[in-house]
C-alpha cells in the first residue's frame, strides 16, 4: 500500500467512475481526468485517497471527499524536521512524496511531533493540501 490512514480515520468518500483499464492499486493517490479516476501523476493539480483501489475490470472506486485526515506516506530522501509543514508534489510512478518538486503542491507534511522521523524515510504523515472534491 502506498499511503494509509493514521489511526484508521474514517473518511467520506463517493464512488466515482474510473477510466478505462485504470487498474488502482489500494493506497493509490488518484486524479480526476476527462470526469474519470485515474492514478495521480506529478503533474496531478488535485489529488484524492483510494483506500480499497479497483481491478482491472471494474469501472468504479471509493475516493476520499475533502481532506480532513491524515494519510502515511514514503518520501523520496529521508526525513528532516524541516520539511514540517512544506507543501509537496508526487513522483509520477511511485507516488513518493517528492521533496525536490513543488508545482502543484498537492500534499502538505504534518506538523505535528509525529510527522516522522529523523532520517527515515518511511511513515511520514501529510495531509491532501488540493482535494479534486
Amino acid at each position: 500500500m502506498r499511503y494509509t490512514l493514521v489511526n484508521q480515520e474514517q473518511v467520506r468518500t463517493a464512488r466515482c467512475t474510473i477510466g478505462t483499464a485504470t487498474v488502482i492499486a489500494a493506497g493509490d493517490l488518484v486524479a480526476i481526468d476527462n470526469g474519470l479516476i485515474i492514478k495521480a501523476v506529478a503533474a496531478s493539480a488535485a489529488i484524492a485517497y483510494c483506500e480499497k483501489g479497483s481491478a482491472d475490470g471494474e469501472v468504479v472506486c471509493e475516493v476520499t471527499v475533502g481532506n480532513d485526515f491524515t494519510l502515511k506516506g514514503t518520501l523520496d530522501a529521508v526525513f528532516a524536521v524541516t520539511y514540517k509543514g512544506g507543501e509537496y508534489d508526487i513522483e509520477d510512478t511511485t507516488q513518493l512524496i517528492d521533496l525536490d518538486a513543488s508545482s502543484t503542491d498537492v500534499l502538505t507534511i504534518d506538523i505535528s511531533e509525529n510527522a516522522g522521523v529523523v532520517g527515515s524515510t518511511d511513515d511520514v504523515s501529510v495531509r491532501i493540501n488540493k482535494p479534486i472534491f
